[in-house]
């Protein structure tokens, strides 16, 4: 079975946990002998120079992620798969590859990554209603199947009427995230040129992103001023829409800047190292899909702190972390109990996540359960 996946982009920024996981998903699918076909726009150089990979340059705005060129190539594309992946909703790409798609006769899989959490279908509610009706709701009618990152999510595709649902988590290969030689060599970053540790370290990777919670974190490293003497936080990750500058001016509000420090956009080795060099991991969102971040930390041997809308229970039943809600005071609980939980702790649960991610969510197993998804319905 030949596979076309589509999604708006593989920019950090624009892309996000879609892109990631949609790249990780094809490229697996590839190494694994599945023909697999990878479509996205870009707005400057191509983020991805591996085969069967396709970065159309889209046109402004960028909210609509449209490339004419991807339009013009489309048909082609189409022909040559046996099914179609749409990795998103909403944009460009779901618009020409759903329209080539009933004009080919070939089938649809629609990955929902955290598109029907109720904090994302307030967002934009009337943009949303227009794009339903103008291509969407065919889209929505033409999908053979569903694919769900957990069983939350596949209660709420269900709960709108769509089947069939299939749950497949994302996935990574902890081959992809070797242990630095030196975890104490200082670290390239955008902002900060050798980002040295010499304290404790709690990080956050994800987006500067309003729903990712970093208000409420921010307010708690503030409240922990006592527990956090030893201990740096350090916020990596691109900004959107202007929200990191609203974080400097909260950290400084706060007056923790100088045991705040916000590193930009970390990728390749340096992300990895990044990673290996923190003693606590933390993602306090208010809504997600399934997190690439808190799979990537854990593979990394490194505890978790997540909110209950990171739809990851296995943190607690697998005590590899710790679980809170997206409120302030449960997010100052948790850490103090984590801070408090000492290295050998730490370590512990750090070795629990490893052992969780290499048992349940590697791309192999996860693969497997989605191409016999798509051989049942499509």
């Amino acid at each position: 079975m030949r596979h076309l996946h589509f999604t708006q982009s593989l920019e950090p920024l624009y892309g996000g946990g879609l892109g990631t996981s949609a790249l990780a998903l094809h490229s697996e699918m590839r190494a694994q002998g599945v023909s697999s076909v990878l479509c996205a726009t870009r707005a400057g150089t191509p983020q991805c120079q591996r085969d069967g990979t396709f970065e159309f340059s889209r046109v402004k705005p960028r909210p609509l992620y449209f490339s004419p060129e991807m339009k013009q190539r489309a048909p082609e594309l189409v022909r040559g798969a046996d099914v179609l992946h749409g990795h998103g909703m909403y944009v460009g790409p779901n618009y020409i590859f759903g329209r080539a798609a009933r004009r080919e006769l070939k089938p649809l899989v629609y990955h929902v990554h955290g598109m029907f959490e109720p904090y994302i279908l307030k967002r934009s509610r009337w943009k949303k209603r227009l794009v339903h009706w103008l291509f969407e709701n065919n889209n929505f009618h033409d999908v053979r199947l569903w694919r769900a990152l957990t069983a939350k999510e596949a209660g709420q595709i269900r709960a709108r009427g769509l089947q069939p649902v299939v749950i497949a988590p994302n996935g990574l290969n902890l081959a992809d995230f070797p242990r630095p030689q030196n975890i104490l060599t200082p670290i390239r970053t955008p902002f900060v040129y050798e980002l040295r540790k010499n304290r404790s370290r709690l990080l956050f990777l994800g987006r500067i992103h309003p729903k990712k919670g970093l208000d409420i974190l921010l307010q708690a490293w503030a409240r922990l001023d006592a527990e956090t003497a030893d201990w740096e936080l350090i916020i990596a990750g691109p900004d959107e829409n202007g929200h990191l500058p609203e974080m400097r001016r909260l950290a400084q509000s706060l007056a923790i800047q100088d045991r705040v420090f916000f590193t930009g956009a970390v990728t390749g080795e340096s992300k990895t190292a990044l990673l290996h060099s923190a003693d606590l991991f933390v993602l306090p969102s208010y809504s997600e899909g399934f997190s690439m971040s808190l799979l990537e930390a854990m593979a990394c041997e490194v505890p978790v702190i997540a909110t209950d809308s990171c739809n990851f229970p296995e943190i607690s039943t697998a005590f590899a972390g710790w679980e809170c809600h997206a409120t302030l005071d449960s997010l100052v609980t948790t850490l103090q109990t984590a801070l408090a939980a000492g290295p050998a702790e730490r370590k512990q649960r750090g070795q629990n996540a490893q052992r969780l991610v290499a048992a349940k969510f590697t791309w192999q197993t996860i693969i497997k359960v989605i191409s016999d998804a798509c051989a049942a319905h499509c």
